[in-house]
């Protein structure tokens, strides 16, 4: 079966057209082509996004949405030499080039990945230089780490077998929301 890894990408940018004009070069890619991680039928609600990007608005304070493609990966064979990996991993390329070739682009990058051994862990944050982008990257640590630990604690308390894993999407229903929690949705 070999060796697996979990974990999520998470990218976050000030505006929404800045997201669909980073994914309009992302899509270029020869690789991302082949594995085409946009398929979604979003009637179906039995659907395993697994390997997808998911999109979402996030409000990052009272006074500030931004916008947010996240993957999130499960039981994978997570090793850079492969193609599907590459793929996903060459949207930070992408949004370094952005904010390189732009002085005001504002986006945060978001990398974490945990094998199956208890120290084999990878852990990325950056952004571009504006204050928005580091504030951006401070949440987005916050954000990803406490999902993570949820979702952990949910399959470790509420599922049996591998299969109540995989049909299980949401975070357990005991979990609640804190004073510091409480911009994370369940």
């Amino acid at each position: 079966m070999g060796y697996r890894s979990q974990g999520a990408i998470v990218v976050a940018f000030e505006s929404l057209a800045d997201m669909k004009e980073v994914l309009a070069v992302y899509r270029l890619d020869p690789r991302v082509q082949k594995l085409n991680p946009f398929q979604t039928n979003l009637d179906d609600d039995l659907v395993d996004n697994d390997g997808n990007w998911t999109f979402h608005d996030w409000a990052l304070d009272s006074d500030t949405t931004c916008f947010i493609m996240r993957l999130d990966y499960f039981a994978w064979k997570w090793y850079e030499s492969y193609e599907d990996v590459q793929a996903y991993l060459h949207i930070a390329t992408v949004c370094k080039q952005f904010a390189n070739e732009r002085e005001n682009f504002t986006y945060a990058y978001r990398f974490v990945r945990g094998g199956e051994e208890h120290d084999d862990t990878e852990e990325e944050c950056y952004g571009s230089e504006s204050y928005l982008s580091q504030m951006m990257v401070e949440n987005l640590e916050q954000e990803v780490g406490v999902r993570m630990v949820w979702e952990l604690t949910d399959d470790l308390t509420c599922n049996t077998t591998r299969q109540d894993y995989y049909n299980n999407q949401n975070c357990s229903e005991t979990l609640q929301k804190t004073k510091e929690t409480k911009h994370v949705n369940i």
